[in-house]
């Protein structure tokens, strides 16, 4: 009974063995059962040109790719042909979840989404991560993932309920915001239809759309204008199912065991709280983890929303700078921009750059549209993001994302740019001249790795705050260099002031991310490297490992876990590199980390690092030095075991990972 939403179907399947290639052969003996714990065993397929909704057999490449993260570029490298445009028919939306969603894992609601992305430039391979409740819905459906091609004839949505789907009219909602769609779709299908859709924006093509969620999740990459190009408007989800799980009372135990060790602060509110109160979390499907950056709020007019991360501080500067201005206007701002499906990151970055433009004298109101003069209140705002969100006037040139606008606007316009303006995300956040390791993080992804940077942050700002209140985290100097040492395997990782050992935690972050993004967890909780609640405060790095093995039934340790980690990595890199990612100049960073020395950092505005013992240092005002990333990046090769003069995966090491028809990528 458990599984017969399974066994639902329409539908007739795909072969995986030919595109998988000959060492599915070696793998079969360890091939999970068709009814394996974790797994439906189905990815959904739907080309909307010719309307054909197929399902191919998940195993294959869970047994290879782990999940989440992994099976989705593992499908775009074998479905999206390097010729393709991010527009184009041919590319394909890419949403996977992972073998822990919807198994009651704690902070396991998160899913991967994967596509060509119009918003970097030029157009490529990219990723994001979603969480709230579409990706265990869709489990419960009967699905472990979906995967999108071809355009529509008409607007249309995708309905999913227990092992069917289905295309619908979306016509009376092509062109809604989130909200109405939202409400659209609730009516038709009752209050268990979970939801990702994109708003004005995304129909209208604006290249940094973002695609939507539930409890306002969001993804960044310009997806959401992937989903306007296929006439698709929404994918709705009921789900009433489980997945089964192999050892329910070992992961109940694990899950209680991750439930103390997270056990944390969550009352952070950046607005004024005469304005804007915190009422709670704002917990995704089956979490019972505390988040410190995804809140409710209520304000001073009885409006209770949520809001999380970045996203919350779009306007906030500004709105927070003038004189007499409601906090509210910050929090109405984020769901503007969630209403219309405009990144947020972005956003942020074009204030900015108009900003810095009208004091240079580069920009001016008959030229923008826009009063500067109103710079912090909603009317700027609410104009300025209409303007994007539809196409009309600046808004043309700026719906094609800054990079873009600046090669359409001149090199003045691009001297005005913040050295966060990036292809995809934020490009200067927990950059390398703070923090040297992250300078690896960011040299080998297509987008800003923000959850692996957390890594590193996050632990930083544990330790700044440690120091300003004693007690209030766990963090001192020695835990933070006792979890260092066990989370990034090396006894000078700890110390930001050298480069030694930040390879080797490079990789370490890298391969557990990918790990993490696999299984589905949640950035904000994962890894549980510190804790209040063990006797030396160090966290758990075998957890991820255990809690696999409760679900799965598969007897994984840590390393053999994170091993996923490396394959996924070099599967990436191959994608990378036949899409014409160059290593000679495309494994590097922004050329300001060598050149503009950092003054601040978010939770760490002083640059504040660990010296020896209880010594207190600081990197304000310093640069990476262009030798000592050379010299990081080429012990990465090493331990990667990649060609040291190429930077392309040596064949050995594709043969070694199971990845030898991965050799003869160019």
């Amino acid at each position: 009974m458990l599984w017969q939403f399974c066994l639902f179907g329409t539908i007739q399947s795909d072969c995986t063995e030919d595109k998988l290639g000959g060492d599915v052969a070696e793998n079969k003996k360890t091939a999970l059962n068709y009814l394996s714990c974790g797994w439906c065993g189905k990815i959904l397929k739907v080309d909307l040109s010719s309307e054909a909704i197929t399902e191919i057999n998940t195993h294959p490449y869970a047994d290879r790719f782990l999940g989440g993260r992994g099976i989705a570029a593992r499908l775009y490298w074998e479905y999206v042909p390097t010729t393709a445009r991010a527009f184009d028919p041919e590319n394909h939306l890419i949403f996977m979840t992972g073998p822990l969603t919807a198994t009651g894992a704690q902070g396991a609601s998160r899913f991967e989404v994967a596509g060509k992305s119009p918003m970097l430039m030029p157009e490529g391979f990219c990723y994001g991560n979603m969480g709230g409740y579409w990706g265990s819905a869709l489990k419960r459906a009967g699905f472990d993932g979906l995967m999108v091609s071809g355009k529509a004839n008409r607007p249309v949505y995708l309905f999913i309920s227990d092992g069917k789907a289905r295309l619908k009219d979306a016509g009376s909602i092509h062109f809604e915001g989130v909200k109405r769609v939202r409400e659209y779709l609730i009516q038709k299908h009752g209050k268990k239809t979970h939801y990702i859709t994109t708003g004005p924006a995304g129909m209208n093509l604006c290249r940094t759309a973002n695609l939507m969620t539930d409890n306002e999740g969001s993804a960044t990459g310009g997806f959401g204008a992937v989903l306007g190009a296929k006439n698709l408007k929404a994918i709705a989800v009921i789900g009433t199912q489980s997945p089964l799980v192999s050892d329910p009372a070992a992961l109940k135990e694990l899950n209680q065991l991750t439930i103390k060790l997270n056990k944390r602060d969550t009352s952070f509110n950046p607005y004024p709280p005469d304005q804007i109160s915190r009422t709670g979390k704002a917990s995704c499907f089956q979490c019972g983890l505390d988040c410190i950056l995804r809140s409710t709020f209520r304000t001073q007019s009885n409006k209770e929303v949520v809001r999380k991360c970045q996203a919350m501080f779009v306007y906030f500067p500004w709105v927070m700078g003038r004189p007499g201005e409601p906090a509210e206007t910050a929090l109405d701002a984020t769901g503007l921009c969630n209403d219309l499906s405009l990144c947020t990151m972005e956003m942020a970055n074009i204030v900015q750059w108009i900003s810095a433009g009208y004091k240079a004298g580069f920009l001016n109101d008959s030229q923008t549209g826009l009063e500067i003069d109103k710079l912090g209140t909603w009317e700027f705002f609410e104009k300025l993001c209409n303007m994007i969100a539809y196409r009309e006037g600046l808004g043309e040139i700026l719906a094609e994302g800054l990079l873009r606008a600046g090669e359409t606007l001149g090199m003045d316009a691009k001297r005005l740019f913040a050295n966060e303006v990036a292809g995809v995300g934020d490009g200067a956040t927990y950059s390398a001249r703070e923090y040297p390791m992250n300078g690896l993080l960011y040299a080998f992804e297509p987008r800003q790795p923000i959850a692996m940077l957390h890594e590193v942050s996050r632990i930083i700002g544990m330790w700044v705050m440690n120091l300003q209140y004693p007690g209030s985290t766990p963090v001192s100097a020695d835990v933070y260099r006792a979890a260092a040492a066990k989370f990034w395997r090396h006894d000078k990782a700890w110390d930001l002031n050298t480069h030694e050992g930040k390879a080797m935690a490079a990789t370490c972050i890298i391969d557990r991310t990918y790990v993490k993004d696999s299984l589905g967890l949640c950035d904000s909780c994962w890894p549980l490297m510190v804790s209040h609640h063990t006797d030396d405060k160090v966290g758990d790095s075998t957890l991820e490992a255990r809690t696999f093995n409760a679900v799965t039934g598969k007897e994984l340790d840590e390393d053999a876990l994170l091993k996923f980690g490396e394959i996924i990595f070099n599967q990436q890199r191959a994608i990378l590199l036949r899409e014409g990612w160059n290593p000679k100049k495309d494994d590097t960073i922004a050329d300001f980390n060598f050149t503009d020395p950092v003054q601040s950092v978010f939770m760490n505005p002083d640059v504040l690092v660990p010296g020896e013992g209880d010594i207190v240092l600081s990197r304000k005002g310093q640069t990476m030095d262009r030798e000592v990333f050379k010299k990081m990046r080429d012990e990465f090769y090493q331990l990667r075991g990649w060609d040291s003069e190429t930077g392309y995966p040596a064949a050995e090491k594709f043969r070694e990972l199971g990845l030898s028809d991965l050799s003869d990528v160019k």
